[in-house]
């Protein structure tokens, strides 16, 4: 399935860039249930973000998390990764571009029965002029069949169906949507959702409060309210963190929040990968021998020994996380397909050599471009500043702003050189990777999660468009391997390491379910417990 854009990696942005921390806080095991008491309040904390509470206008994890407490998928995710059950009840799949979804008889917040109509209403929103028509570009229809039937047939078979459903399928009311237009999410004009709270109101830059949603039928809404108050810095929600005044919080950086007393640390594998991206489009870049003394000159395992803990980062072998091969193949197979992909450990020397080959034997001056949110990113483009200096390239850190972003997507053919970031992937799939940083109709700006290194390879989204559509893992896992092949070769990307999420909560509560995606894009709130 061929995406305009993937900017649902950016909703995994804030996590990514999280890290694992090694602080006195104590990790939640899953043999720790909690208490099934109910309790007054929860207070969460989040990254701010700018926009409307809506998923097809604002794309940031901090709403998403926020807006999943009471607006419900047609399918979900689970803490795993793995698709669930959401909104419908069951689904089953005549053939294999036909899928019939069955709802359950559930109410919105405001009382109001939900509808296939409702359902079908919602998933068509994806299918307009927003970031995620190109998910759905391969839907042929989407139609209800009485009440409580959805049929939705595809144009082709795909591999990741069930997770554009799970993360890009929103199901609102009909009647509210059309009623407010374009002022959905607004102060005022909140979405309505059959989740288990409802929002109640919105102060941008300030908090979203939410209380139960008392039609919901599902797993008991233990908070009676949850506010979620915005952050515009990680010191900021620190401090919070600290004196009390949040409960909890998703993505931190270990340097600032090690060490709380009486906190818990949450940790779960991460499904993102910190890179460095060259815009392959102009000089220096342009030039292959540039681009491999720079992979050369990355010293990754000091990256990670300067930002982690024992065992939290691995340096990876690609741009995709291992853990996304997991349904693709055994660890023999998948081991065997990195391990043919070409490789540029840290080597100075190789980088001199590289250079001389290269159009700029004496070195030349550039600008590394780090979104300015997160720390680590920071510290990681700092580090690879002083090596490339070793070398004879000269690099300056420039930090881009949140509002800067936009500016530089219209004119990023001039702006964009060289970003240290990070994305991941909505998926327990490589291609949740593949979306954001291949295809060349994806070009984006810092920050975004999208293609900024301006690369295009018409063989490799050739082999990507043929793998999306085989349902076998085992020839799935052979394209992929000649896609990364293809892309090692070129290096648009230096892939560097793959860190763990992490999270935090009070000692006061569990969160024995605490995951990734789990945190952006499902009702994660629902297992935050009282401690026992």
């Amino acid at each position: 399935m061929r995406r305009y854009a993937c900017a649902l990696v950016a909703l995994t942005l804030a996590i990514a860039s999280a890290g694992c921390g090694s602080g006195k806080g104590q990790n939640v095991s899953k043999s720790e249930i909690g208490s099934s008491k109910p309790y007054a309040e929860l207070h969460w904390g989040v990254t701010n973000f700018a926009g409307p509470i809506d998923l097809l206008q604002t794309i940031e994890p901090s709403m998403a998390s926020a807006e999943e407490l009471a607006v419900l998928n047609l399918m979900e995710y689970e803490q795993s990764g793995k698709v669930k059950l959401g909104v419908a009840s069951s689904v089953e799949q005549p053939n294999s571009t036909t899928y019939v979804y069955q709802l359950k008889p559930e109410k919105f917040s405001n009382g109001k029965p939900l509808t296939a109509a409702d359902v079908v209403f919602s998933l068509k929103r994806n299918l307009g002029p927003v970031w995620t028509k190109g998910y759905w570009e391969d839907v042929a229809s989407i139609t209800a069949r009485g009440d409580s039937t959805v049929v939705i047939k595809l144009k082709r078979p795909s591999a990741i169906w069930e997770y554009v459903l799970a993360a890009t399928g929103q199901v609102l009311e009909e009647a509210q949507v059309e009623r407010v237009g374009k002022a959905l999410g607004t102060p005022g004009n909140l979405p309505i959702g059959t989740g288990p709270w409802k929002l109640d109101s919105y102060q941008p830059e300030s908090s979203i409060q939410l209380s139960r949603n008392p039609y919901w039928t599902g797993s008991p809404a233990r908070a009676a309210k949850v506010t979620v108050s915005l952050f515009k810095t990680e010191a900021s929600m620190g401090l919070a963190l600290r004196s009390g005044a949040i409960d909890g919080m998703f993505a931190y950086s270990p340097k600032i929040f090690a060490g709380i007393p009486g906190i818990r640390q949450l940790r779960a594998p991460g499904d993102f990968v910190t890179y460095a991206a060259m815009n392959t489009s102009r000089p220096p870049f342009n030039d292959i021998h540039v681009r491999r003394a720079v992979a050369y000159a990355a010293d990754v395992n000091g990256m990670i020994s300067s930002d982690y803990p024992a065992s939290s980062a691995i340096a990876s072998a690609s741009i995709v996380p291992v853990s996304l091969f997991a349904g693709l193949g055994s660890t023999s197979q998948v081991s065997a397909m990195l391990g043919a992909l070409p490789k540029y450990h840290f080597d100075l020397a190789a980088a001199k050599r590289e250079l001389a080959k290269s159009a700029y034997p004496h070195g030349f001056t550039m600008k590394i471009q780090v979104p300015a949110l997160y720390s680590i990113d920071v510290s990681d483009a700092e580090i690879l500043i002083s090596d490339l200096a070793k070398i004879g390239v000269k690099a300056k850190l420039q930090e881009i702003q949140p509002d800067e972003e936009s500016r530089l997507g219209s004119e990023s053919s001039k702006l964009v050189t060289m970003e240290v970031s990070q994305t991941g992937s909505v998926y327990e799939d490589p291609e949740g990777i593949f979306a954001s940083l291949l295809p060349a109709s994806q070009i984006g700006p810092p920050g975004s999660g999208l293609n900024i290194a301006a690369y295009r390879n018409a063989e490799v989204e050739k082999l990507e468009a043929e793998e999306l559509e085989i349902l076998n893992s085992s020839k799935r896992l052979q394209l992929i391997g000649k896609m990364l092949e293809a892309v090692g070769a070129e290096l648009p990307y230096v892939p560097l390491y793959v860190a763990d999420g992490l999270g935090a909560v009070s000692d006061k509560y569990v969160y024995p379910t605490f995951g990734v995606l789990e945190s952006i894009l499902t009702p994660w709130a629902l297992d935050v417990k009282l401690a026992s």
